[in-house]
């Protein structure tokens, strides 16, 4: 089988367009390392692609998996990836800022700080699809949107907030005040009760996004951050309601967006949908900002008829892209109404579904 064959295959079972430059990609990966989780991180391929394209390899015995669920390529293997020039991948990432372009110098008293503050913090759970970020990707989340004028003496909205931006936000000392709007109680409580101990300018409140804006907040907010659930439907009606708090013109919003759940044909359907919908300039795309902890309940959440999948990953490996976009004259949010919309589940989704497939 050739690599546009294995192409053809893998987008007929997983329903993702799938190319041959894209099989390239998790062949790179995987001369790099034989665990799976590290393939799905650097290939930048949506993990349902990378996990089919792996089973391909071993149906045809290009790879092994062995005992502890690693992947090696056989001679067969190996001379496939020989007799298409194909390599193993090289990391060049800045190993100071982890490849953000923000340095934390300025910061390390927050970052010291917000360590302290959240060792207590709620753990993630399945029910919202949560996983929070490292510290450093907090911390470096504040001095991005410092350092665009878009946080010191500005109105900050956050949409969910399993991150606890909002607390680093008011540690720093920047904003002038800070919304929180989730759907989680426990986060709501402990976002709240962190900033009545600690004179912070935060407040949470309980809410679904899926749901209206609460009226006194349409127009409110100089700056919003979100990190969206990834179906387009979430991704419309997340950025709506973000836009829709921002109070004009010049304003700006901040999210992530990652390549493990979202191809890049979902990216262009959704860069589309920002510029000519709500009409925004995006002004930063910044590869691999966000580097998330693993959460407890992965390995439960996802497809088991693949053994080199259900493998504890040995690094943070899931990431997003950090876009920022900015609101343009004549800029749109949404009709501030109740917009019913799956979350979680498409055929680029981690979180699998018995039949989803």
């Amino acid at each position: 089988m050739d690599i546009k064959g294995i192409a053809e295959e893998v987008c007929k079972k997983t329903g993702v367009e799938t190319t041959g430059r894209d099989v390239e990609k998790v062949l790179s990966g995987l001369t790099s390392s034989s665990h799976f989780w590290e393939v799905v991180c650097t290939a930048r391929e949506p993990f349902s692609v990378v996990a089919e394209v792996v089973e391909v390899l071993k149906r045809t015995r290009l790879v092994k998996v062995d005992e502890q669920g690693d992947i090696y390529f056989t001679p067969e293997g190996m001379k496939f990836l020989k007799s298409r020039g194909i390599t193993p991948r090289k990391d060049y990432t800045c190993p100071a800022c982890e490849g953000r372009g923000i340095g934390l110098e300025k910061l390390k008293e927050l970052v010291q700080k917000f360590d302290e503050v959240t060792a207590d913090r709620p753990k993630a759970i399945i029910d919202y699809d949560q996983g929070f970020v490292t510290t450093r990707t907090v911390v470096s989340r504040i001095a991005l949107m410092a350092d665009r004028g878009d946080l010191e003496g500005k109105k900050l909205l956050v949409l969910g907030d399993d991150d606890l931006v909002s607390i680093a936000a008011g540690l720093s000392g920047m904003p002038a005040e800070v919304v929180v709007m989730e759907i989680d109680d426990r986060l709501v409580e402990y976002i709240n009760d962190k900033a009545t101990k600690l004179g912070l300018p935060v407040k949470a409140i309980k809410y679904d996004f899926r749901e209206k804006l609460p009226d006194e907040y349409v127009g409110y907010f100089d700056t919003f951050t979100t990190d969206p659930p990834e179906t387009l439907e979430a991704l419309e009606v997340c950025m709506g309601r973000g836009l829709t708090g921002l109070s004009g013109e010049g304003c700006a919003g901040y999210f992530g967006l990652t390549r493990t759940e979202a191809s890049l044909k979902k990216w262009n359907l959704f860069q589309q949908m920002l510029v000519d919908k709500f009409k925004v300039a995006i002004t930063d795309i910044i590869d691999d900002f966000n580097h998330y902890v693993n959460w407890d309940y992965l390995l439960g959440s996802i497809r088991d008829d693949y053994s080199f999948v259900q493998v504890k990953p040995r690094l943070n490996w899931y990431r997003s892209s950090m876009y920022r976009i900015e609101t343009l004259s004549g800029f749109k949010g949404m009709e501030n109404k109740s917009m019913p919309c799956e979350l979680y589940i498409d055929q680029e989704a981690l979180i699998y579904r018995p039949g989803q497939m």
